[in-house]
């Protein structure tokens, strides 16, 4: 079988396992002439033809017993084989804490290899919800490295050495900059991670900010917030359009704070639609 000699498929890019799955495949049938699911799936030494067709489907997830066998088919050694075995754990984990100790693992073996394609500094981005509001608080207070009085700028109030370091960190990863004049600014004004980003740092952090906004109800007076909640029935095409236009209004807010340059206040918005009951279809007759 003719194959051409093409650049191995770095797994350490990659936090999905279907989608470094479905990369290396795509390669491996480029280079490789007649190389199918059948072949990779005999290369694996596992008796299902069509298992890997299955898992890059979504239709079944990639089991513990058979990593092993991939590793094999994909020749990993060494921390790509403890990568991959990390990676499929994390993908299919359910609970967001085991969740947030695998990635920590993962992002660890990444470093052990000294790759930082993937811009990681921005998952530790969201693991302090406080680092996002002082980036926002250092541009529009003049503290003079009084990190008692950031701290007690933010809402709930933090420590004096959460507020250092939080400058510390987010000057050493390029968020903000000290100018020479001592007042902090930062290069791009909005960070955002996009609708669907699959990070575990990041659910946490929405979990955060959701219990502070319940927290809310009772420290913030009722003109200086705005909290409600409608529940409503729809057909999936209609909340499918509804989350669409919650993401264009939030893009829109985030023009509108991108445009302001007289900041006063930090802000929280928070977006949530759920669905709070199973879907079904309606019988016709």
């Amino acid at each position: 079988m003719k194959t051409r000699k093409t650049d191995k498929i770095n797994i350490f890019n990659f936090f999905n396992y279907r989608e470094y799955l479905d990369a290396v495949y795509t390669q491996l049938k480029t280079a490789r002439k007649g190389f199918s699911h059948r072949t990779f799936a005999r290369e694996a030494g596992i008796s299902s033809p069509n298992y890997l067709f299955r898992v890059l489907k979504g239709e079944r997830n990639l089991t513990l017993k058979y990593v092993p066998h991939f590793c094999k088919a994909l020749k990993l050694t060494g921390n790509e084989i403890k990568y991959f075995e990390v990676l499929v754990q994390f993908n299919n984990e359910k609970s967001s804490q085991s969740k947030e100790e695998l990635l920590r693992k993962l992002l660890t073996l990444r470093y052990s290899q000294r790759e930082y394609k993937i811009d990681d500094k921005k998952l530790f981005y969201f693991s302090k919800w406080y680092y996002p509001v002082i980036r926002e608080l250092v541009k529009i207070v003049d503290f003079k490295e009084d990190y008692n009085l950031l701290a007690r700028s933010c809402v709930p109030r933090i420590t004096a050495v959460q507020a250092k370091n939080a400058v510390k960190y987010l000057v050493k990863n390029g968020f903000v900059e000290k100018g020479k004049n001592g007042r902090y600014t930062y290069a791009n004004p909005v960070i955002t991670t996009g609708p669907e980003v699959n990070s575990t740092i990041l659910l946490k952090y929405h979990k955060q900010t959701i219990l502070q906004c319940a927290d809310s109800l009772d420290s913030i007076e009722m003109a200086e917030r705005d909290i409600s909640a409608l529940t409503m029935s729809v057909s999936l095409k209609t909340y499918k359009k509804m989350k669409k236009e919650i993401q264009g209004f939030r893009k829109r807010l985030l023009a509108m704070a991108r445009d302001d340059k007289k900041g006063e206040v930090v802000c929280h918005a928070g977006f949530q639609l759920i669905q709070k009951s199973k879907p079904f279809k309606r019988k016709t007759r």
